[in-house]
Parts: structure tokens; sequence; C-alpha cells
């Protein structure tokens, strides 16, 4: 991809190559073979070119003309302004058979083109959840005062370029309640080839509007993002042809251009909607093509999350990128379909049939409801239905592997490629979801009659639409083809989004609720940032003259993007995002150490435009702690299940039936229970709704469980020699671990962020490490020289807490198994043995000897942990767990 490049250098240039057009031996060089006499039509590409804003009165590049490609950088001028993205548009000639002959330029013939963009949010209806989907709420006009819409909607006057090196034409003549508002400028280069570049990414407000307080509506906003029709007029060989017309979309700026593509591409979105529509047909799985895009993405979220860094960045259990996991997701054979079918299983189902929060993508969805419910299935982001019937096939076998085809350039992919290869890389570059209301194009993608059967849009009005459809637009009209999308107008991409686009960009972060993760859900990571690895944390870990404990420790550091202008009052984050977005770091492509001990390519924050430290602000503003309580116990003396509530008022929960010795318990992210019947060698689930059944049978003596996030239980047992196995969501109970050599005494499982099974063995007083999903042991001695280990429990940062029941302590370590400094203080623990995380400061200890029978809480205040009586009156407690939110 192009570096950054200079307007007014590309200008001069541009006008040079006209010049050198006018020599007639130039001329015919250029020109190549094309046959004008088969010419039937011709055609703008990309169908929806992508340009995005930037405040950089001289610098630009281009967005991405293949797919996959990613710009190379830099993204901000010698001043620290946003450069903008442009984009260019090409003309391509076919025959009457759809053959692509080749592309017009201005070497064949007089072009000329014609644009007139728009943003019409501020005269149109608030943006909140998408409309296409059940349940969906009506929403309210903005700036319901004003009776005159169109002084709300700012329209470009059409501007006109013609031949090569064209001189550049602003996009003016628009006005947002009579303030004038600008939104870019169109001009040609030296082969009479369009440009667009988008406006300055300003947004705009009149005198006395009020202050930015929500993240998608704001009366009296508005800003420089747009959208409207390109045509274009070729007179060719003595005939006249009306291209078939593009449309431009100027969107927010890209802070994340070293992420190729989020996990769901605007392609992917609009493909699906036309093969539900039976318009297109889906192909036969191609690994390369449907299957590979899907886990490379989830690991590029490494550099823009920290949560995937945990689940699927480089070293961890799933890193899909690694050799290893790449021959085998690329193995169809039989023997493998039982591993595919495991991985397909990790995937929410599209259909929403039923509630699945901890699937994979850990994505919100369009439906966000914060804090989560056990009741909305669309609160998570879904792959499309097309993605997700690739991912069946796969997991059936039914796929080919090829050669996977990756172009560098537009002139190398094969010609009759070469239109759709444009339309494709533009679709890809912006994402597909979650329309909450959306980062780059709105819900209305999904709509398959806005579009013709080759993903152009069926769009020929002049003006916005900004009729008023009542005080509330409701689902049933949005989506009507008699409705507001039955005419799309310059501007009528955008109104569908928040505005100004600033305030939903600052908002729509990720780890909402502390009680269910710090840093997961995500929402537009791959282009609006979470946490990232910094310039200077880049810098030791390529330094190989650093110590590699200092290198890795680098690499594992992310800080959180925005945190120079994150503050405890969102309204003055709003604020400062709308005054200081340009200098924000932009997270692009860069090469890794040459000792190849991390990985060869990275994505780095580069030009962050704030001088000095970052404010000190608490890392939970905004996000609730909410309670995840109550606090479940298991009590083996007397069978029961004790329920404490966050006061530590104690209460027995109701059961269906006995249970004989509960020891280990464990719970999902739908508040299900999950009980190690010791004596009656059985699992036993306990719903939220206090519905009892036994999963699994025959086993002798479990006393530990454990769950993982795609459904699987773990469970461990000491008799028959030690044991562990798995319960699949199919009901078989697999095997895992069996006793090795000398005594195997596991007594507590739990379950890593990456998937990884810890096994505590009394045995040995050790951790084992184990891959449930490969079924192979990791490391047998992960942690070592413990003093009877029970159950693990982790903090919000990650670290692993483990009960040492002999030495009445808990003990420390980071997520790679290294002990950290930490000193119990207040009251001892007596006997202890479960322990489970509030999700916010606390860890919950139960206390198991006669002497004690009670629960404790641990107070985290960095290497200390303060010991205080929580819950007494119990009978020998032994596992505990939250039941509380999802």
């Amino acid at each position: 991809m192009d570096s950054l490049l200079s307007r007014r250098n590309f200008i001069a240039a541009s006008a040079a190559g006209a010049a050198a057009l006018s020599i007639p031996q130039v001329t015919a060089a250029s020109m190549g073979i094309l046959d004008v006499k088969r010419i039937a039509r011709i055609a703008v590409h990309p169908a929806i070119g992508i340009a995005r804003v930037g405040n950089s009165k001289d610098a630009f590049y281009f967005g991405a003309e293949v797919p996959e490609a990613i710009p190379s950088g830099p993204f901000k001028d010698s001043s620290g302004a946003m450069a903008k993205q442009a984009v260019r548009f090409r003309l391509y000639a076919y025959d009457a058979d759809g053959i692509v002959l080749g592309e017009i330029t201005a070497e064949h013939g007089d072009v000329s083109w014609r644009v007139k963009v728009g943003n019409a949010k501020a005269a149109w209806y608030g943006a909140d959840e998408p409309l296409d989907i059940p349940q969906a709420e009506p929403t309210k006009l903005r700036n319901a005062e004003v009776r005159d819409r169109s002084s709300l909607a700012v329209v470009s006057t059409e501007r006109r370029v013609s031949g090569a090196g064209a001189a550049p034409r602003v996009l003016d003549g628009g006005s947002f309640l009579g303030v004038p508002v600008t939104l870019g400028e169109i001009t040609t280069d030296g082969r009479g080839r369009l440009i667009v570049f988008p406006g300055t990414g300003d947004a705009v407000s009149v005198a006395d509007s009020p202050p930015l307080s929500g993240f998608a509506d704001n009366d009296g906003w508005t800003d420089t993002t747009s959208d409207g029709p390109v045509h274009a007029r070729v007179k060719i060989g003595g005939r006249l042809f009306d291209a078939d017309p593009g449309w431009v979309l100027c969107a927010g700026p890209n802070y994340g251009p070293g992420i190729g593509a989020g996990l769901i591409t605007l392609y992917d979105a609009v493909f699906s909607g036309l093969v539900g529509a039976g318009r297109r047909k889906r192909s036969r799985t191609e690994f390369h093509r449907d299957i590979a895009p899907i886990f490379d993405r989830m690991t590029d979220m490494q550099w823009v999350n920290s949560g995937y860094l945990a689940t699927n960045g480089f070293g961890s259990l799933r890193d899909w990128s690694s050799e290893e996991w790449q021959a085998r997701l690329m193995d169809r054979s039989q023997r493998n379909r039982k591993l595919r079918q495991q991985i397909l299983a990790m995937f929410r189902d599209p259909e929403y049939s039923s509630v699945q929060p901890s699937l994979e993508p850990q994505e919100y969805g369009d439906m966000v409801s914060i804090p989560p419910t056990r009741s909305e299935p669309r609160q998570w982001l879904s792959l499309t239905p097309v993605q997700f019937a690739h991912l069946r096939s796969w997991a059936r076998g039914d796929f080919t592997v090829g050669k996977p085809r990756i172009y560098e350039r537009h002139a190398d992919v094969p010609l009759q490629k070469r239109p759709t290869s444009l339309d494709r890389a533009a679709l890809d570059s912006c994402l597909g979801g979650a329309f909450h209301p959306g980062v780059e194009f709105p819900w209305i993608s999904r709509v398959p009659w806005m579009w013709t059967r080759n993903m152009r849009l069926k769009a020929d009005a002049l003006t916005p639409n900004v009729q008023v459809y009542g005080e509330a637009l409701t689902p049933d009209i949005a989506t009507s083809r008699s409705g507001p999308l039955s005419q799309i107008g310059p501007g009528d991409l955008v109104k569908w989004m928040g505005v100004p686009w600033q305030a939903d960009a600052a908002s729509c972060r990720f780890g909402y609720v502390k009680g269910v993760s710090p840093v997961l859900p995500t929402f537009w990571s791959a282009r609006i940032p979470n946490s990232v690895l910094t310039a200077e944390d880049y810098a030791i870990v390529v330094d190989t003259d650093k110590s590699l404990e200092d290198r890795r420790a680098a690499f594992g550091r992310r800080a959180n993007w925005e945190r120079y202008i994150t503050t405890k009052d969102n309204g003055t984050v709003l604020s400062l995002m709308v005054q200081e977005w340009f200098k924000l770091g932009v997270v692009r492509e860069r090469s890794g150490p040459k000792d190849k001990i991390f990985p060869a390519r990275m994505a780095v924050e580069s030009r962050v435009g704030f001088v000095g430290e970052a404010p000190d602000t608490p890392n939970w503003y905004g996000r609730n702690p909410l309670s995840l309580f109550p606090l479940i116990v298991t009590n083996s003396d007397d069978n029961t299940l004790r329920s404490i509530d966050s006061g530590g008022v104690v209460s027995d929960l109701a059961q269906q039936f006995p249970l004989a010795r509960p020891e280990g318990i464990a719970s999902d992210s739908m508040g299900n229970l999950y009980v190690a019947v010791m004596d009656g060698d059985s699992i036993v689930r306990i719903t939220a709704a206090g519905e009892s059944t036994t999963i699994a049978s025959g086993l002798r003596k479990p006393v530990g469980v454990a769950c993982d996030r795609w459904g699987n239980v773990y469970c461990c047992g000491i008799g028959d020699g030690g044991w562990t196995a798995v319960i699949r969501l199919d009901g078989s109970v697999t095997k895992l671990i069996t006793q090795k050599s000398g005594t195997f005494v596991p007594v507590a499982l739990a379950v890593a962020v990456d998937g990884a099974l810890l096994v505590a063995d009394e045995g040995s007083n050790l951790i084992m490490r184990y891959d449930p999903l490969l079924t192979k042991m990791l490391n047998p001695e992960w942690i070592t020289g413990l003093a009877a280990p029970r159950c693990m429990a982790w903090d919000a940062n990650g670290d692993l807490f483990v009960v040492e029941r002999s030495s009445n302590l808990v003990s420390k370590f980071d997520p790679q198994g290294r002990k950290l400094p930490f000193t119990l203080q207040g009251i001892a623990l007596d006997g202890p043995s479960g322990i489970a995380f509030d999700g916010d400061e606390s860890m919950y200890v139960s206390s198991a000897n006669p002497t004690a029978n009670r629960v404790d809480r641990i107070t985290l205040k960095g290497e200390i942990g303060g010991v205080n009586a929580f819950a007494s009156g119990l009978a020998n407690p032994c596992g505990v767990v939250f039941q509380g939110l999802i």
C-alpha cells in the first residue's frame, strides 16, 4: 500500500500527467488493448468507495484497493494532524456477456464525473438498536422542535470534474441551521480517475446547542461525515455511456489500520443478506477464502483488545495463527472431525434461538444491554448466517483447501476480477456489526432489496429523504419497501448513525460490566481500539539486548487506548473527543524482532498527540461494578447448598432432591450451578430457576467441577486412583487425565481464559496445565511447591489465586504461573477450601474446619489481602461460587 501522500504534490503530478496525455505517442502507448466496439456498459468501481475524515490540510492516503491489504502509514502529518483517507474511483467496461474488457481512462475518451454528498443525521430519527430485528423499539425524531427539516441536513452542491488532472472542486454549499459546512472535495488523477477527499472530521454545533450527553443522539449537533452518489459519463468511439453509478461513504477515522478487518465485515453482512433473500448463492466452502479469515481476524484482535490477547493472542492456547493450529484447522480428515465439531460449538448461532452469552465472538451485539440479561440473545454478536454455514460445512469436513491468493496491488489482480476486487476491498475495510448503531455503516446494509445482485446500491435520489414519518419511526415503517429506504440520496446512509461521530466512538468501548470482564465483550475494537501495545513497549520487545523477561513483560502490557481522554465524567469524555480526536494513537503495522521469539508482524500504537503522562483515572470509571451475589456454598456435613447475600446473610437454597455430600461447585454464564456430589458419584446441574438434573453418574468420588465458556463441564475425583473428565454438550463423558505414577489426588479444577484446564493435585502439591481441546498435557508441573492446593480463582487483572489448605494461605500467581508477592492480614483462614472472586475487589474463601465453618472475605489491595469474617454458621463449607450476573 502507498505511504502518506501530499495532496498538493498529488494534484501537481496529476496535472503533469494530464499534460503528458496530450502527446500522441504517450497516449497510444498507455491505452493498451481495448475493443471499444464490444462495450455494452461501463460501471463505476468500487461500487461503494470508503473515505475517512482527517484534519490534515495536505496529508492523505488511499484506502485498500485489493482485499486484505493493509495501508502502511504513517497516518498523521508532521504536525500531528490526522491524514485523510481518500478513495479512488475507476471505470470498467463490460461486453454484453458481462466480460470485463478493461479500465476506461482519459486516454480512451472523454470522461466526466459528478458527485453530490450530504449528511442528514440531524434531520433524521435517533440511532440505537437496528430496526430490522425482533423486539426493536421505535426511535424518536432528532431536533423535533425544528420545523424546517431541510435546514438540518447538510447537502453539498453537485460538483463536476472531467478529464485528467482536473482542478479540485470543493464539496461545499451545504449548511446546518445556517452554519456553512464543507464535506470535502473532488479531483481527478493523471489518468482521469475520480479522487474523493473527505471532510475534516469536525463536529458542528450552533449557538446555544446543549452539551453532548449521549452516545448517538445529540440535538443541535452534526458532523462532517457524509455519503452520496458518484456518477460518470463517458464519450468513447463516438458513443456516449452513462456508467452504472457508484457511491462514496466518508466515514470516521480508522484508528486501527494495522488490523485488516473485523471479525465480520460489511461485505459479509451485505452478501449474507443477499444469500438469505435467494439472490446470491453460497459457494462450496474453501478454507482460505471462507474459514481462515474467521480465525485470523480473531487472533488479530490481540493488538486492539487485551481480552483477545489472553484468549487468542500470541502464545495463548488458542493462537489460531500458530503453525500447529493452522495445520489442524486445514485438516479435512475424519480423525480431525471431532475437533472441528468442538470448535464449531464455540461459536454463537446466528439464528439467535437461545441466549449464548459466553460463546464466540466475545463482542457486543445489536441489542446490547448493560447490565446483560438472560432473555435477549442479540445482546452479543454472531457470525453472519453465511459465515456460520461455512463453519458448519468445515466442521463436517465438506470443504476444499486451495492455494491462498493474495495480491499486493490492483494491477496484479487478473483483469476479470479487478472490478469486484475493488468492490470487496472497500466493503471488507468496514465492520459489518454490531449495528448499535454502527461505526461506519448502519444496519440497513442487511436489507437485501436495497442492493443489486452485484452489491451496488439501488439509489438514485438527488436529495436526502428527511420526510417525517411521525414522532417516532417504527420498525415496520423503517423496513417497508415504501418507507425511507425506498429512496436513498446524499446523506441517507450516515443519517442512521450516531451524531456526532465522536460521541459514539468515545462511548462504544469494552468490558462495560466489571463483574463480567474488564476487557470483554468489546464493540468495534478493530476500528476503535480498546487496549494497545504502546510504542514504548514495542521498542523494548524488539530490542534484543534487553532481557527476555523484560521483553515478554513489555509484550504482555496493554495500555488503555483512550487513556488521555478518560475521566470520571462522561460529558467531559465526549467533549474531549470532539476537541482532540485526532490526538489519539493509530494502531499501525510494524515488524517483529529479528530473533523470531515474538510475532513477525505486530500492530503498534503510534503518533499519540498528547503530551506527558495520561491522567490517573480509575480504570473502572463509567463501568458498573454490579453485584455478582448471591454466593452459593456447598456444605458437605449436612448435604445442603447455602445462599449468602452481599450482607453476609445465609439462607438455605431449595433442592429438588438430596445431594449426598456436595463438594465442588461451579456456575456457567446463565447462572446454572454444577455440583460435584461425592457420595452420589455424580455431577448435578441446578438451573437458576431451581430445577435439578443429574448430568453424569457413575463417577468415582467426584470432588471438583469447573465450566468453560463453550458449554463443557469438567470434573475430577479421588476415586479409582484419581481422574479428570469432561462432560460435553451432547452429554457424553470422556476421561482426560487418569492415575499417573505416584499419588494422584485431583481435588479442584479451574479453566483459564484461553481454555487451559488447571488441575490442583493435592497428592503432589502442584497444579497441572492441560489442553482439553487437543487432549494433551501442557505442563504436568506448572506450579509446584504448594501446601495442599485446593480451589482457584482469577481477579480482574488475570492473576491467579490458589488456596493452600495445609498452610491456611492463599497464594497469588501471574497468568504465566509465576508467583507474585501476596500477604494475608487480619483473621487467619482455618482450613480454607473454596475461593471465588466478586468481580470487583474481593475474594471469598470458605474456612471449613469445625472451629470455623464460615466464609471469609479477602479485600485485595495490591500485595496485601485483608481478611475478615463474612458469613458463619455453615457446615463444613467447601466449594463457593457466585451465581449473579451473566
